[in-house]
């Protein structure tokens, strides 16, 4: 939910005047059913400059990549493990969101209106690429790398939607699952599985994953529905899908395995419960809301033990991604709704 209230934010933050500190470093407290848990190093940061500061992923050497705002529009972002900064611009636009970084530090996303796709390499070597339709939201439908280079995502036709997959010689594959009106590819693994949604015939929405060979597999939430907005599903290298589903009033989170059955999990006491991602070894991270949509991060473990956490002082704290060594990117909003990146590591 956090990547689709982006866009709505953009169109603001140009105004704000508050310069944030660019770095600082406290603890936090996890916290299981109210009892403090172990203590994590969190750091808190914002790009040199910025008027606003969005983490958007982050790769198993702890590089954040992400985008930020200054005067001048909004440009892309990475931060290194040891608080360094990378800034880069979309050629011609004002406008871009960067949304996957893989293991190399590769960064895909898209920018500019009408939309294009974006590859940059580690090196800053930049390509553009075009779907045969246009790209939907740019919050709302990351674009995402693995990392063999792989690139995964939505495009829209001016009828439906359709995933892709591009190649590393930049031919694209269309994503269509059988008999369906429409495709949303939200998620890569390293295998080059891809999962998402789709609706049928009937516009009932299923989840799915798509193997490298063309396999399909298809899975059910309980009441068949995967939220109001396009849902982000992800997926990790042992082709786990986490998601979120709605069933009543109430947002839960979900893990599928082909195979496997369908386990559910929520927040004690959440109104909503909403994962980013999920690593390697199976812990998922994510935000979470309350009655009073007050939002928290939450990082819940293998074993489904899940621990709560927030920013000190903080409006709302908006978790992004985690990595395979378990820390967690995101961001919060301080007292003045200026908006700023962390990094936690447990």
């Amino acid at each position: 939910m956090f990547r689709r209230m982006l866009l709505s934010v953009f169109a603001c933050v140009i105004a704000a005047a508050a310069q944030p500190p660019v770095h600082s470093e406290t603890s936090v407290a996890l916290q299981h059913n109210g009892v403090t848990g172990q203590t994590a190093r969190l750091i808190l940061f914002s790009v040199p400059g910025a008027t606003e500061t969005y983490p958007t992923s982050i790769n198993d050497d702890g590089v954040i990549a992400g985008w930020y705002a200054d005067a001048n529009g909004g440009h892309g972002f990475l931060r290194g493990l040891s608080g360094g900064f990378v800034t880069f611009s979309a050629p011609g636009s004002p406008d871009i969101f960067p949304s996957s970084i893989n293991a190399g530090g590769a960064v895909a996303g898209n920018y500019g209106a009408p939309q294009y796709g974006f590859l940059r390499a580690p090196d800053g070597d930049w390509t553009t690429f075009n779907v045969p339709g246009t790209f939907p939201s740019s919050s709302g439908n990351p674009i995402v790398i693995n990392d063999s280079g792989l690139i995964a995502g939505p495009y829209f036709d001016g009828s439906r939607t359709h995933g892709f997959l591009r190649a590393l010689n930049g031919s694209f594959l269309t994503i269509d699952a059988p008999a369906s009106t429409s495709t949303d590819a939200t998620g890569l693994n390293a295998g080059g599985t891809v999962t998402g949604t789709y609706d049928d015939a009937s516009y009932t929405p299923h989840g799915f994953i798509r193997a490298i060979d063309g396999t399909w597999t298809s899975f059910d939430v309980p009441g068949n529905n995967f939220g109001f907005f396009p849902p982000t599903l992800s997926i990790n290298d042992s082709g786990v899908v986490v998601g979120q589903y709605l069933l009543v009033s109430t947002t839960y989170g979900f893990l599928w395995q082909a195979g496997g059955a369908l386990v559910t999990f929520n927040v004690p006491g959440a109104q909503g419960t909403l994962p980013s991602g999920i690593n390697s070894g199976g812990a998922v991270a994510g935000s979470y809301y309350d009655t009073s949509s007050v939002y928290q991060g939450f990082l819940r473990i293998p074993s489904g033990t899940v621990y709560t956490f927030s920013v000190p002082g903080a409006t709302g704290t908006y978790v992004t991604g985690i990595n395979d060594s378990g820390m967690i990117a995101g961001s919060y909003q301080d007292d003045t709704n200026t908006s700023h990146g962390f990094l936690l590591i447990p």
